[in-house]
């Protein structure tokens, strides 16, 4: 005989069993979290839950097969009915639970939607009594979505029944603020608020309103909600929210507390921001589920690809936050449900967090572990292996022509094609192993290999890059009852002279940093960044050309001068190519590998093209040209738009003979070039702009100058017989410091001219 403690064995009377292995049986418990599933062999699904398990409130469903990746303890009872799965009646016989029909659409796969939810975590400090704007980095972010309860047909997970009473007074309240807006103000939350809990549910709903006093303003909303054919404004305007259309007022003044449920069901946008007004009924049409806990990365960043199944409607997201203060997660933003909702998040968009809890304090990321050192960038922006550095190395940009491109970056252009010019900066990070009895200092050198053009250098030399460098860290300064945070710097070097200098390397830990000011240990300080600026220097003080930096470890080597120490080759580590946060081993080709032993280097080498050199604009005067590619000649001389800028034609077969020098010595610039009539309500058909290094857009280049012949009757276009025009000129520079263009490279040009046949 079966026995109550004999595993559950699912049976299907009358379904196809050729079409049920792409089934599942799922085991919900009174928490409503799957907590068992079993595939179909056959018509049978054998559980390992016994009739004991399956007594009470526990549940069972049946439903298509879940994918493997997505985990059994992320899975609820309310993904299970979005997704449509079927909910029998636990009639069990002995061990056996029979089902004689399921649902047609039950064999429908899992519909997904891949959404990214994103954002930053931010904070305003005062630093050097100045307001400035830095991340929250390590913070724990809790995504969170919010589900409506009251959309038709709602999900029945929580068998909300909303009472007459409650519908009357919500309706009264939104007639009463539409008369007089003014008076009907939201009202301050207490700070704190403990759990608040529906009378109408058979469990907690946990929803924490904390550390705030106030509701916030309804910036998550869209301008407007779409109902029927009708745009209908929801965003709050100086005297309040806009009004809801007259006919809907109408309703809710019926005291037809039905026909005002059924008014709700189907206009449910629309009162989102009301019931932000009141929150206390908030919780009788709304719920949230904890969706998943990300963590900041050093930029405040945070993200999260959502696998929605089967949404039952827009995706609405409530984000709060937790920062690790004393060792203990505290939560630090976590903001009113109702007017903090992203309703109908769009996939991608920014979620902009700031926090304002006096005890978090500036970012202060983690180091690398063990003894690495990580070459971050030139700049912000420009890493090691999105530079070019390969010599032989060409882009080829526009009609065939190539640009040598060795030592030039893709940061402003997107191709290997930007060399470097103006102050460059080299950020470094070291891990948390250096200093160390070997590695105690280190020093970038540099070295011309190649002149502007790439010719060779007979006899390079290498020299130090000098300058005093600097990291500098946040105190904690206390004044009245706020606290400021103030910058400090310790000094790293230079020590030594010419050829035998080289800096400190600091420590991660800035409590077990000997050049921090003991008084300053004693004010809560801590980098102000996990990297700090290694080298600095003025490129414009070097000859245009290829250089090679160089990075060297050191440690004194007791006589007064430095030496340089061979360490394994993963200690050098450079920015990954698709993710600049994280660090890679630094390849062969950026390596000085030591001779007498190949899996160590001796330093770290970066090839950069330096070039400062400025870009050239001008706009020659417009001529006259016959349309056949000859210049129509006046005693002799061309005839052209000159110091008045006319030039009067007989034909509109003849052309105007446009020509303008975009230029750079070694073609590093773009250029763009436009001619506008009247007031450009008409277009000339002439914009030509690419690189200017070669022919674009009807245009021939001839050393330096672009020409073409665009007949008249093209520029007068509907213009009878005469028109004036204006020539545009814009030559780009592409040279970068590694953090923007230099624009100031840049150079500009403007001209005009007008055609008449008087």
């Amino acid at each position: 005989m079966p026995t109550k403690t004999t595993p559950i064995t699912v049976r299907l009377l009358n379904e196809d069993k050729t079409k049920t292995a792409a089934l599942q049986t799922y085991v919900v418990n009174s928490d409503g979290q799957v907590i068992e599933s079993a595939p179909f062999t056959g018509l049978d699904s054998t559980l390992t839950s016994t009739a004991d398990t399956l007594r009470g409130q526990t549940k069972v469903y049946i439903g298509p097969a879940l994918p493997k990746n997505i985990p059994l303890n992320t899975i609820t009872e309310r993904t299970l009915l979005k997704g449509g799965a079927y909910q029998p009646v636990k009639n069990i016989a002995g061990n056996m639970l029979s089902i004689a029909r399921l649902p047609a659409g039950i064999y429908n796969p899992w519909q997904f939607n891949n959404c990214l939810i994103t954002g930053h975590v931010s904070k305003n400090f005062n630093i050097d009594g100045q307001q400035k704007t830095l991340p929250v980095c390590h913070a724990r972010v809790h995504i969170c979505e919010v589900e409506t309860e009251f959309i038709f047909p709602h999900i029945p997970i929580l068998y909300k029944t909303i009472p007459d009473w409650l519908i009357n007074e919500l309706s009264q309240k939104i007639i009463n603020y539409h008369i007089n807006p003014v008076i009907v103000k939201p009202k301050p939350i207490p700070d704190p608020i403990g759990p608040v809990i529906n009378p109408l549910m058979d469990f907690q709903s946990k929803i924490q309103l904390t550390n705030l006093k106030a509701n916030l303003a309804l910036s998550t909303l869209g301008d407007k909600i779409t109902v029927g054919d009708t745009n209908i404004a929801v965003r709050p305007v100086p005297g309040g929210l806009n009004p809801l259309p007259a006919p809907m007022l109408t309703t809710l003044s019926s005291g037809n507390a039905a026909l005002i449920k059924q008014t709700i069901i189907a206009n449910h946008q629309l009162f989102y921001p009301y019931i932000c007004l009141w929150p206390k009924y908030w919780e009788w049409f709304y719920t949230y589920d904890e969706d998943t806990i990300v963590y900041t990365d050093c930029n405040g960043h945070f993200e999260m690809w959502e696998n929605t199944l089967t949404e039952d409607g827009p995706l609405n997201i409530y984000i709060w936050v937790e920062v690790c203060i004393n060792g203990i997660w505290t939560t630090v933003y976590k903001p009113p449900v109702p007017c903090n909702t992203y309703w109908s998040y769009k996939c991608g968009s920014e979620i902009s967090v700031t926090v304002t809890d006096p005890r978090v304090g500036p970012c202060d990321c983690n180091q690398l572990p063990g003894e690495a050192v990580w070459f971050r960038s030139i700049g912000e922006s420009a890493t090691a292996l999105h530079t070019e550095q390969n010599d032989a190395s060409s882009v080829v940009v526009q009609g065939g022509a190539s640009i040598s491109n060795v030592g030039c970056s893709d940061l402003a252009d997107g191709h290997k094609i930007c060399p470097y010019g103006g102050d460059l900066y080299f950020k470094m990070h070291f891990g948390s192993g250096f200093p160390s009895a070997g590695v105690t200092h280190y020093r970038w050198k540099k070295t011309q290999i190649k002149d502007a053009n790439l010719g060779s250098i007979v006899s390079p030399s290498t020299s130090i890059v000098l300058g005093e460098v600097r990291r500098y860290y946040y105190v904690e300064v206390v004044v009245g009852l706020e606290t400021h945070f103030e910058t400090h710097s310790i000094i790293l070097g230079p020590e030594g002279t010419g050829d035998n200098t080289a800096y400190k390397i600091p420590h991660w830990d800035i409590m077990a940093e000997p050049l921090v000011p003991a008084a300053d240990k004693l004010l809560h300080p801590q980098w102000t960044s996990a990297d700090f600026w290694s080298a600095y220097i003025d490129s414009n003080s070097l000859n245009n050309g290829l250089w090679k930096f160089e990075l060297e470890l050191l440690k004194p080597d007791g006589g007064g001068t430095f030496q340089v120490i061979s360490v394994p080759k993963a200690t050098f580590q450079v920015s990954d190519v698709n993710n600049s946060m994280n660090s890679v081993n630094a390849p062969d080709t950026l390596l000085n590998i030591d001779g007498g032993n190949v899996s160590h280097a001796l330093s770290l080498t970066y090839k950069v093209r330096i070039d400062n050199a400025f870009c050239t604009a001008h706009i020659n005067d417009v001529m006259l040209a016959d349309g056949h590619g000859n210049l129509v000649l006046d005693g002799g001389q061309p005839i052209r738009s000159g110091r008045c800028g006319f030039i009067r034609y007989t034909s509109t077969s003849q052309a105007a003979r446009l020509s303008f020098v975009a230029s750079q010595p070694r073609n590093f610039a773009t250029f763009s070039y436009y001619v506008i009539k009247g007031n450009n309500t008409e277009g000339t058909g002439v914009s030509p702009s690419g690189y200017v290094i070669s022919s674009v857009g009807g245009f021939t280049l001839s050393v330096d100058t672009f020409t073409d012949d665009v007949t008249v009757a093209q520029l007068l276009g509907t213009c009878p017989g005469q028109a004036a025009f204006s020539e545009n000129l814009g030559v780009y520079a592409l040279a970068t410091n590694g953090t923007r263009r230099l624009y100031e490279y840049d150079r500009y040009d403007v001209n005009a001219f007008a055609l008449s046949n008087t």
